[in-house]
């Protein structure tokens, strides 16, 4: 592939593209980023805002328009999973040598274990756990959605949250501060929460998580709604370490998944280990393997 000059990994979700461009070695030049590309939101917008994220990169390296044609590309993506998504992107390339199109989950994994074999625990809005072992079998817990899954994570505490709204509301509960702080956001009446309850995606269920991880400390209904989701985390670990009892496990997610570290089993948190690397790098060691294979 002596045409390819440049490397770039591509990170795309529900919020945001990152991007890293590298030269063939694999080592980073520069990041950029640019509006949502997950492929359920549309695939003509995912390509839109991935390929603006790249122009933005190489100008910021003076490097002006490069030809796509030069470059090979690594993609952890939302909505991979769905086939018809997948290869509807791959068919609208606009002109890279070569793309190779992963989940987002395992382009996180390849950063974690900076391009090891190993498992990710990916505790944000959503969770899931995956595992790529070293026989090659790859390995898939939760992920099913909101809102009958994403354990652990901030939709997750945002239904504890919302459910204590509607008990307090009730009187089946104590109002303590840390209710108070809820229905601030929801509001203080049926007729409020109802409309809060109407608007409440993924999301929105998630913004109540920051309140939980506030009263943790102060309040035995938060801490109990933290301690709940602490050992989710666990049970999605214990699964991904069922046939494998040696797995290196990272946790990954930023902001709540270390708020959550209290919470966890300690016994299992000791067990884990935070990513080396993120999502964005990982991509790019995915596109650096393949050229080079």
């Amino acid at each position: 592939m002596s045409e390819v000059k440049y490397l770039i990994g591509v990170d795309g979700g529900g919020t945001g593209t990152r991007i890293a461009i590298a030269g063939l070695d694999g080592v980073e030049l520069v990041r950029a980023e640019a509006g949502a590309s997950a492929l359920g939101q549309g695939i003509d917008k995912a390509w839109a805002n991935i390929t603006a994220a790249i122009k933005d990169g190489f100008a910021k390296l003076g490097l002006g328009e490069v030809a796509f044609a030069e470059c090979a590309v690594g993609f952890g993506l939302s909505g991979v999973t769905v086939k018809a998504w997948a290869e509807e992107f791959a068919s609208k390339n606009p002109g890279f040598a070569r793309i190779e199109v992963e989940t987002d989950g395992f382009s996180t994994l390849l950063g974690a274990h900076n391009g090891a074999h190993g498992g990710i625990i990916a505790i944000g809005t959503g969770s899931i756990g995956e595992a790529w072992l070293p026989d090659g079998t790859r390995l898939e817990v939760g992920g099913w959605g909101f809102p009958t899954s994403d354990e652990g994570s901030g939709a997750y505490l945002g239904l504890k949250a919302i459910n204590h709204v509607q008990r307090l509301m009730d009187g089946r509960r104590e109002l303590t501060d840390f209710g108070r702080k809820l229905l601030s956001i929801t509001g203080d009446s049926r007729e409020k929460v109802f409309e809060w309850m109407g608007k409440m995606k993924q999301g929105e269920c998630a913004s109540l998580s920051p309140v939980v991880v506030e009263f943790g400390e102060k309040d035995e209904v938060a801490k109990s709604f933290l301690l709940d989701a602490g050992r989710e985390v666990e049970i999605i670990g214990q699964a991904l370490r069922k046939n494998a009892p040696e797995l290196p496990l990272a946790l990954c997610g930023g902001g709540l998944s270390e708020a959550l570290r209290p919470y966890i089993p300690a016994a299992f948190l000791a067990s884990t280990s935070r990513a080396q690397k993120d999502s964005c790098a990982g991509a790019l060691i995915l596109i650096h393997r393949a050229v080079k294979a």
